[in-house]
This record gives structure tokens, C-alpha cells and sequence, in this order.
């Protein structure tokens, strides 16, 4: 393989992954599709999701809690709420590792309510078809990252 080409992927695209570093509330836009938000809260934080009639279909992203260092389990000790937008539709599941239940979307859930003992390393990916927001999420202990109608 020729040097040039060492940054390429698969010689099909060259796309670096856009990172976004959040410690205070913060709005993601149209723009930032196939973002990965890296949250690291000081205080009380809400990502909230582009309104569904700005974006288009195939939107997505990946919300990561993180404290910027090494920690252990319930350690993030900020509160973080991702909201939906009041009214959409949201089809999802957040699965746990300690816990022998996660959570499911329901009619109603606007929100993913992440306590402060949320674990560094909970992860949510999310897109929409252009009507509803689904998610995957992955947490540690997913009672701490909880679907709710508002926000914790």
C-alpha cells in the first residue's frame, strides 16, 4: 500500500469522525450528523436533538457520558438529559450490565434521563427515518439511564 493511502478507508471515502465536546447544555444541528457528542457535564446538562422538519432522513449520532479520564461506576456526578422534542415519537431500548432489565421507549418518553450516577462509557446511538428517533443505548447500569417525559 502506497503511504497516500494510508489515511484512506477502504480507498472508498476519507471521512474523519466529527467530534463534539459538551460540559453545558447544547443544541446539535442538521450539520452535525455522524457526530460523536462527547458529554462531560458541569452541571446539570440537555442535548437536545435537531427539530425532525430541519434534518433529514438517515440523521444520526452517538451521545458517550464521559468524565476526560479513567473512572469507575457511577462516577459521572452530573445529571444528563437527551432530549427528543416534545411530541416525537421515539423507538428504542437502553440494555445494562448490572442489571438484569433495561429500559424501553413508551408512548409519551421525550426524553433519556441520565443520573448522576450514570457510569463514563454509557452510550447511546441514535438516528431518525425523518418521523421517528430510534436509539441503541448501552449502559453500564441502565436504571441510571432511564426513557422519562421530562427532563431529571
Amino acid at each position: 500500500m502506497r503511504a497516500d493511502y494510508l489515511n484512506d478507508n477502504s480507498q472508498v471515502s476519507n471521512l474523519d469522525v466529527k467530534i463534539v465536546k459538551v460540559t453545558a447544555d447544547y443544541t446539535l444541528t442538521a450539520d452535525q450528523s455522524g457526530s460523536v457528542v462527547l458529554v462531560n457535564p458541569t452541571a446539570t446538562t440537555e442535548i437536545d436533538l435537531p427539530a425532525l422538519s430541519d434534518i433529514k432522513s438517515g440523521w444520526n449520532c452517538k451521545i458517550i457520558l464521559t468524565e476526560d479520564t479513567f473512572s469507575g461506576d457511577a462516577t459521572m456526578n452530573q445529571k444528563v438529559n437527551i432530549d427528543f422534542g416534545s411530541g416525537n415519537s421515539v423507538c428504542g431500548q437502553v440494555g445494562g450490565f448490572d442489571t438484569a432489565a433495561g429500559d424501553i421507549a413508551v408512548s409519551g418518553d421525550d426524553f433519556i434521563n441520565c443520573s448522576a450516577a450514570a457510569t463514563p462509557g454509557d452510550r447511546f446511538d441514535i438516528f431518525t427515518d425523518g418521523a421517528i428517533w430510534y436509539v441503541n443505548g448501552l449502559a453500564y447500569d441502565a436504571s441510571e439511564c432511564a426513557f422519562g417525559t421530562a427532563a431529571a
